[in-house]
């Protein structure tokens, strides 16, 4: 018996010991925070490498007056290759495009591929006028099988008459002037997280990084109707148990400065598609109108545990994803899709965190706002459907420190991301990050690509891809 006991008592100093393993330690004052809070970084900064832009071209006669040459014609922006990043419906002489490109990228290449026309025009124009010539090309005879006015040869639903248009983001996603249907060119977003908020953490930026793209699909009228998103838990080396979310909102514009304004979705316009998702890990959120849980708890979302920051355990992160399916219904003439992501605490369901300058979501504890080192504004928020609208990034902004400092980063690339080590500030990992956050993104906007050539700095996580 008294064997028994001691075989027991091992088994629970072994088990605490594995427990505590499996997680890096929550550690209130970090030793690599210094170098990070000394960063002095300008006001509306958003931390995230991208240029989201949202833009309405003008089809303009040879005398620059306003055109219906294009009408029912397709206009595409593509970038200076000829990457396709937006293909629309050119209607009473305008095409709106909304665009989320590496701010290095400063010119878009716009294509009547009916007419053979092209203008490259800079995103820092504010009036874009696509010109056409004195004498319009004479259009060949296209087949459109569906009828629903968008021809098959530019047409990614070509038998669907509700669907004619697939877009992807981040752009640009394939090496297509035709369709978007090529899959042989992927650029993905990184969501970069710090999980201790409203304390300060280690800035590692690897408590947990998702890798995601999105599908948007547009009818012929460029009424957005559907999507999909693709996740995949990149790294997950948070001390805490973690849940992750995705709030949807209507993008109506950009401010001249190059602000998103939003207003929220009537609630339920944003209906998952049943059968396309694991309804175990994915469901509408209950406090959030048109959010969704992607997952609750990331280590039952991953199916094997590991952290892949080159501390514990290790595992390829693309062996499994998550996914969903979502339709817009009902669809409306203005909406265009925006969806930005939030983290939870799987225990405690308010206690979130968001990209700085989000709003927090109806399901957050708003006490915690302003607290410790967070400088988030703490008055009361708007949240009725399609009435006020709200700039992104809110000045002052959410989830910021004082010194505008993140709990999270965005960025843009077509590879797999090297990630901080374990307890390895970002600013050691990589060393033209702090130019890049310095100069308000401006500056080194591919920082990601230059790592450390210090092993015990950076890990290569795109390196597990492919093992067991």
């Amino acid at each position: 018996m008294k064997l028994k006991i001691y075989q027991l008592i091992l088994i629970s100093i072994m088990a605490g010991f594995v427990m505590t393993s499996c997680k890096k330690n929550v550690d209130p004052t970090p030793p690599n925070a210094s170098g990070f809070e000394a960063l002095q970084v300008p006001d509306g900064f958003t931390w995230s490498t991208l240029n989201k832009s949202h833009f309405t071209v003008q089809v303009v006669d040879a005398g620059l007056n306003p055109s219906a040459g294009l009408n029912g014609y397709p206009l595409d922006a593509t970038d200076l290759n000829g990457n396709l990043l937006q293909r629309v419906t050119v209607k009473e002489g305008k095409a709106s495009f909304y665009l989320e490109l590496n701010k290095s990228i400063n010119d878009v290449r716009f294509y009547a591929p009916t007419h053979e026309i092209e203008h490259v025009i800079g995103l820092d124009i504010q009036t874009k006028q696509f010109q056409l010539p004195t004498n319009l090309k004479s259009v060949k005879s296209y087949t459109d099988t569906d009828g629903d006015g968008v021809f098959d040869d530019f047409d990614d639903f070509p038998s669907n008459p509700g669907l004619a248009y697939k877009v992807y983001y981040p752009s640009p996603y394939n090496k297509s002037n035709l369709k978007s249907g090529d899959d042989s060119y992927e650029v993905w977003y990184y969501q970069m997280f710090e999980d201790l908020w409203p304390s300060k953490g280690d800035y590692d930026l690897n408590d947990l990084i998702i890798k995601l793209r999105m599908v948007t699909n547009f009818d012929a009228n460029n009424i957005w109707v559907s999507g999909t998103f693709d996740y995949y838990i990149w790294t997950n080396g948070a001390g805490l148990n973690l849940g992750c979310g995705m709030e949807f909102f209507n993008w109506v514009d950009n401010t001249p400065e190059g602000k998103m304004n939003f207003q929220y979705l009537n609630a339920g316009q944003i209906q998952l598609v049943e059968g396309t998702y694991d309804p175990d890990l994915t469901m509408p959120d209950p406090t959030v109108n048109n959010g969704f849980i992607i997952f609750s708890d990331a280590d039952l979302a991953k199916g094997i545990d590991y952290w892949n920051t080159g501390s514990g355990s290790n595992a390829d992160p693309m062996a499994s994803y998550l996914t969903f399916d979502y339709v817009v219904y009902p669809p409306t003439q203005d909406n265009h899709m925006a969806a930005f992501m939030y983290l939870f605490y799987t225990d405690n369901r308010g206690h979130e965190v968001r990209p700085i300058g989000m709003p927090p979501t109806t399901g957050a504890n708003w006490s915690l706002l302003g607290t410790v080192s967070d400088a988030s504004p703490t008055a009361p928020w708007n949240y009725t459907p399609h009435s006020a609208t709200f700039s992104y990034p809110y000045d002052p902004p959410f989830y910021a420190t004082a010194n505008k400092h993140p709990w999270g980063i965005e960025l843009e690339f077509a590879g797999n991301l090297k990630v901080a080590f374990e307890k390895v500030s970002i600013l050691e990992a990589f060393p033209d990050f702090q130019v890049w956050a310095e100069s308000g993104g401006e500056l080194n906007e591919s920082w990601y690509e230059n790592p450390a050539p210090d092993p015990t700095k950076v890990f290569d996580v795109g390196a597990l891809i492919g093992t067991k």
